[in-house]
């Protein structure tokens, strides 16, 4: 079952942010097409409070973060027989499936939602079972196959980061409604890093320089 997205959660500063580092991964030519009026209204929404940490914040990723590859390359396609469905009902999403989304993630860049949309079977799976359950559990793999578990208390910033780019490439899909990933994000932040986040003075200062400290 899918779980609705809170109001305090689309309300959050979490939410906002996300909303703004959305718009930066936007291509130029799509940014460029907005009207001076809808322009505003985004920048009310947070781009204005949040520019230059969802700027930091794609700095972060585009330094190379996700230019390795995973120990295997995945190119087969997902099908029911690989664990999506059985017996008329959907299965428990075992660490194989999720890997392989991960790798559709990290590898497809603006050509997800076209690899997504072609395996129908691997769509109609994500439109009828996403939910924050799984995308927890992608969302700590994509983070995890970049920062191994050693290391996270060392680099939190890559894996807000991390974090954050996997949400918007997770909203580029037909997943209805629209804020769905959106709202995952923002709750998938609040639960595992607001307290980092508040440690180290809130959203606008806890960038400010590139040193993580470890949070005991």
């Amino acid at each position: 079952m899918m779980e609705d997205v809170s109001p305090l959660i689309t309300c959050s500063d979490e939410y906002r942010l996300l909303e703004t580092y959305c718009q930066k991964r936007r291509k130029p030519r799509a940014r460029l097409m907005q009207s001076a009026c809808m322009y505003s209204l985004e920048a009310q929404s947070g781009d204005e409070q949040f520019g230059d940490v969802a700027e930091k914040l794609t700095q972060i990723v585009d330094k190379g973060l996700l230019d390795e590859e995973l120990p295997q390359t995945v190119d087969k396609r997902l099908t029911v027989d690989e664990g999506l469905e059985s017996d008329g009902g959907v299965k428990d999403v075992d660490q194989d499936v999720i890997d392989k989304l991960v790798d559709l993630l990290k590898k497809s860049g603006d050509n997800l939602n076209e690899r997504i949309q072609s395996n129908h079977e691997l769509l109609g799976y994500l439109q009828r079972t996403f939910s924050y359950d799984l995308f927890k559990k992608l969302t700590k793999t994509f983070i995890t196959s970049v920062v191994p578990e050693y290391l996270q208390s060392r680099r939190k910033r890559e894996q807000i980061a991390l974090a954050f780019e996997v949400t918007s490439r997770l909203k580029t899909l037909d997943l209805h409604p629209m804020n769905r990933a959106m709202g995952y994000g923002a709750q998938y932040l609040q639960e595992y890093f607001a307290p980092w986040v508040q440690q180290h003075g809130g959203w606008e200062k806890a960038f400010d320089n590139d040193d993580d400290e470890e949070v005991h």
